[in-house]
């Protein structure tokens, strides 16, 4: 691989001669930049990576060492070799504290140079082959099992394994089926935790592990399962040698339930799918699992809910799915017009394909309302000005009786609430941006306003708030205090009599001479001469 150099230097004449004397190419080097002081340095690195920097010691505006000492605090992985012109064993040890990989004397000649940039590649890569140590990723391997068989499961019962590689994701995640042939999904939801009289209630993270651990008690001996977390609660895969085990897995699984109740008082509705043949189509037996537990909080009747012992011929009750319900509700908070569309489409085809009773209808869309609701009051806001007051469901489910009425008005609502979120999104970001620009105008004359600073000044990473401030100004964060920088010191320079180095202190630059550097990159003039223009 090529690593990324960058060359600083304030002798244009040793930049040029050090980029173009050496055939970097060849040593596996690529030069992206070479700059005349340490500050353009670190302009260059807020939009560019790179992997090692040859610093001259003697700059103007910030010297060598304080340029590594920037390197070494922001860009850690960088690699750093100072090049000098003063034999100094002070500024080679202040070097060295800084994790400096070399230190070259001026006047450089290329046999030395080619020396020390061999020696840079084989420190390099040296380090990056150990980074990439297989005993290492073995280790990390290791201690990352968890972790990786739990993905690996979540996986398996959202329908993201393929056939092809199912064996192998198996043996290395240490999972070993045995000789099980039948395959099903439970998925175990705590509905409430009752505290005791004097007591608090139990912490929901603790009573999932309490949850976890019992079933592991209950399953411990002649059931073949794994436990693992799902956002939707604990999840377990079950595997069979025969249909019948189901039996036993069932009756477990009350007693699951009756223990979390009895012992800790916490109440739980598990939810079981049917039984499949082939594993990799447990993602239909965990979306039965899902199924069944909607028809709990229907029903109210026992606490597991075995898909299979609901009958589907007198045609259960269909509820708003959890997986159309977040579908929908993301469109509505982050996407567009269509999004919310195609969702609402979806839906009217899967109804019609149901063929349900005018019961079981109403039922679905009284579930899809209260999804609605509940979504509109999770987002603190105002019922009654979305919909012009309470929403009365009976009235509704009057005026649409036909399904495609009900979606209708179903999706007049969502696209409501998503021009209202689209409004309070672009308003917010507008928000931050005027107090962040707010910001940057009173303290522009700060010479230690930064990035990072404005960040937490707003409330955001460092990263998001580059972006969104780039997206809505057109310019960097950097661009952006240069210009307000610039433009007052051009209003000083013609207004006022203030010497030069005084205008550059009063907009936030220390160092007059790096002050009239910027000024005249960015105006093509010096600040003597605007003055002298300005009068």
């Amino acid at each position: 691989m090529n690593y990324k150099v960058i060359l600083a230097d304030d002798e244009p004449e040793v930049l040029r001669s050090i980029q173009r004397t050496l055939d970097w190419e060849s040593y596996g080097f690529h030069v992206i930049g070479g700059f005349l002081n340490g500050r353009d340095v670190l302009d260059f690195l807020e939009n560019q990576e790179a992997d090692i920097l040859f610093t001259d010691i003697r700059m103007p505006f910030m010297d060598g060492i304080e340029l590594v000492g920037h390197i070494r605090e922001k860009y850690p992985y960088m690699k750093l070799v100072i090049i000098s012109g003063y034999d100094d064993f002070n500024y080679a040890r202040e070097a060295l504290v800084h994790g400096v990989l070399d230190y070259i004397l001026k006047p450089i000649n290329a046999k030395e140079m080619i020396n020390v940039i061999q020696r840079v590649r084989e420190k390099m890569d040296a380090e990056m082959a150990e980074k990439k140590n297989v005993q290492n990723l073995q280790k990390l391997y290791m201690e990352n099992q968890p972790i990786i068989r739990e993905n690996f499961l979540n996986r398996l019962v959202s329908g993201n394994i393929r056939e092809t590689t199912l064996q192998e994701e198996l043996a290395g995640c240490w999972i070993y089926p045995e000789s099980n042939c039948f395959w099903s999904v439970a998925l175990a939801q705590i509905e409430n935790i009752e505290a005791e009289e004097k007591e608090k209630n139990m912490d929901p993270q603790l009573a999932s592990v309490y949850i976890r651990s019992l079933i592991h008690s209950e399953f411990s001996e002649g059931i073949w399962h794994e436990v693992f977390y799902n956002p939707m609660g604990e999840c377990i895969l079950f595997g069979m040698k025969k249909t019948e085990e189901m039996e036993r897995i069932l009756q477990k699984l009350n007693h699951v339930a009756r223990e979390s109740r009895r012992v800790m008082h916490i109440r739980i509705a598990i939810g079981v799918g049917k039984i499949k043949e082939d594993l990799t189509k447990v993602k239909e037996s965990f979306e039965d699992a899902k199924e069944a537990l909607l028809y709990r909080k229907m029903s109210r009747d026992g606490e597991v809910i075995y898909m299979e012992d609901i009958d589907i011929s007198d045609q259960a009750i269909i509820l708003f799915d959890m997986e159309t319900r977040n579908r929908l509700f993301t469109a509505v908070k982050f996407g567009k017009r269509e999004d919310i569309s195609q969702v609402i489409a979806e839906m009217k085809e899967n109804l019609a394909k149901l063929n349900m009773r005018k019961s079981n209808y109403q039922a679905y869309c009284v579930s899809v309302l209260n999804a609605l609701l509940e979504f509109v009051q999770q987002q603190n806001i105002e019922v009654e000005g979305i919909f012009g007051g309470l929403p009365n469901y009976l009235e509704i489910l009057k005026q649409h009786e036909e399904t495609g009425s009900f979606l209708k008005w179903l999706e007049t609502q969502c696209l409501s609430l998503n021009g209202y979120f689209g409004q309070e999104r672009e308003n917010k970001t507008k928000s931050i941006i005027e107090l962040a620009k707010k910001h940057i105008h009173q303290e522009y004359g700060n010479k230690d306003i930064s990035l990072e600073k404005v960040a937490v000044e707003v409330g955001l990473t460092q990263t998001y708030f580059s972006s969104m401030f780039k997206k809505e100004t057109g310019m960097s964060f950097v661009e952006y205090l240069t210009d307000v920088r610039m433009k007052e010191a051009m209003r000083l320079l013609k207004e006022t009599d203030e010497k030069i180095y005084v205008v550059a202190q009063k907009v936030g630059y220390p160092e007059s001479g790096y002050f009239s550097h910027v000024f005249k990159k960015k105006f093509g003039i010096s600040p003597i001469q605007c003055r002298r223009q300005g009068r």
